[in-house]
């Protein structure tokens, strides 16, 4: 049964009568997450926001924040906060930007494509509000606080076991699209990419906004599927050592106060030609900035075409990257016929994101039980390389069975204990979600 409730009174009713009969709850937003949180394995009441809560409740100029609904869509509030007073932006862009939620981007702990910059969704959150079975969490708005541990982090992440998160408020940023300012690079290989990102994030010159390196593999079908393969430019950075195979690209963007970009981006130009790199201009990042959100949408045709496609993200110290992704690049490669595309594109001091696309033929009359068999060796991989079990797909359903083991007992003894005091009957996003007992 599909609800869309109009008040958080209805809400409040709607999860006294679940409760009280035990029937399964499920929050829905735009349907996004890749990884089972929406597989409704208990049936009962899928509750979705994004008809009647999707607006913008508050802006405060002063404060740079935003209370908003969380039923609404990525795009309706970015344009919202663009046209608001002074102009803003979320500065929140994941690749499902297009058909996800606020409110889903906060129960999955997500991350945009700004994220070096801005941070992950849970740097941007300040408070909230959910219904939960045992009663309401409002928290107040701080911009820090010593109130013992805070409660509203415990929400971020949840994937809907715990409760429903009805508002949010969150920091937004200036909106000055006019002076971002573009980079881009072609580097001999992936260790040297990766060594100028470092040292561009650990040197104290201003952190770029988006900051994505493609690897070899990745770099070539980009090549190949833009028609650069074989042009007179493509022909010049081979003679120059950029050979194919070994090449890759790095995309650069800075906002902000234009002398604060233009300077930044001049220090990562430095930091990039000591560490090799050849400049391309600004229009490849520009030209990737145009189409971001279109590879989202490929997974499903090519299934259809019998091309088993997937994508698994982790988060990784940087002196574990580059051995992560030569582990994991060499066991989707035992796979005959399987093309890998890796790519960084969430970047601190202290480490990075690795995100795999892999496109694989399927075995027919057997693929799902193929499949299940590939992705565990690919989740045990990635443990066992020092990877996180996820960066900011979320954990769901899928990625579950990894959780005690990433997490150790006493954690996941504490998460279930909050559960069981916020959801005693188990009723919220029950099946295994995050690894949780119902």
């Amino acid at each position: 049964m599909v609800i869309y409730p109009r008040t958080e009174e209805e809400i409040v009713a709607i999860m006294s009568i679940c409760n009280k009969n035990k029937i399964a709850i499920t929050p829905f937003g735009g349907q996004s997450s890749v990884t089972g949180a929406l597989d409704t394995l208990k049936g009962g009441v899928s509750l979705d926001l994004t008809r009647y809560f999707n607006q913008v409740i508050s802006v405060n100029e002063t404060d740079m924040t935003c209370t908003v609904q969380t039923g609404m869509f990525g795009p309706a509030y970015e344009e919202y906060l663009n046209n608001y007073g002074q102009k803003y932006s979320c500065g929140h862009f994941p690749q499902s930007f297009e058909y996800s939620t606020v409110g889903g981007w906060v129960a999955a702990k997500g991350a945009g494509q700004a994220s070096t910059g801005y941070g992950k969704i849970e740097d941007m959150v300040l408070s909230l509000k959910a219904i939960t079975p045992a009663g309401i969490v409002e928290t107040k708005t701080y911009p820090a606080s010593a109130q013992g541990w805070d409660v509203y982090p415990m929400f971020i992440g949840s994937e809907g076991s715990l409760g429903v998160i009805t508002q949010v408020t969150m920091k937004i940023q200036k909106f000055k699209p006019q002076n971002t300012q573009y980079a881009s690079f072609i580097f001999k290989d992936f260790p040297s990419a990766v060594k100028a990102m470092r040292t561009c994030m650990q040197e104290g010159i201003g952190k770029p906004h988006l900051f994505r390196i493609s690897d070899p593999e990745e770099t070539e079908v980009a090549f190949k599927t833009k028609g650069f393969e074989n042009t007179w430019s493509d022909k010049v950075l081979k003679a120059l050592g950029y050979k194919w195979g070994q090449r890759c690209l790095m995309f650069v963007a800075v906002e902000g106060e234009k002398n604060h970009a233009k300077n930044v981006v001049s220090s990562i130009k430095k930091i990039a030609k000591t560490n090799g790199a050849f400049s391309i201009g600004s229009m490849p990042t520009k030209k990737w900035l145009e189409q971001r959100y279109s590879s989202a949408y490929m997974r499903e045709p090519m299934m259809d075409l019998g091309v088993v496609t997937d994508t698994v993200e982790t988060a990784v110290m940087w002196s574990d990257l580059i051995p992560l992704w030569i582990a994991v690049r060499a066991y989707l490669k035992k796979r005959e016929k399987t093309v890998v595309m890796v790519h960084i594109s969430h970047v601190y001091e202290n480490g990075a994101n690795l995100y795999f696309t892999f496109l694989s033929p399927a075995k027919k009359g057997k693929d799902m039980e193929d499949y299940i068999a590939y992705h565990k060796g690919l989740i045990n991989t990635i443990i066992k390389n020092k990877g996180s079990l996820s960066h900011h797909h979320g954990v769901g359903k899928i990625l579950a069975p990894w959780m005690r083991q990433q997490l150790g007992e006493e954690s996941m003894q504490l998460m279930q204990a909050i559960k069981q005091h916020l959801d005693p009957n188990g009723i919220m996003n029950p099946g295994n979600n995050l690894g949780l007992k119902d």
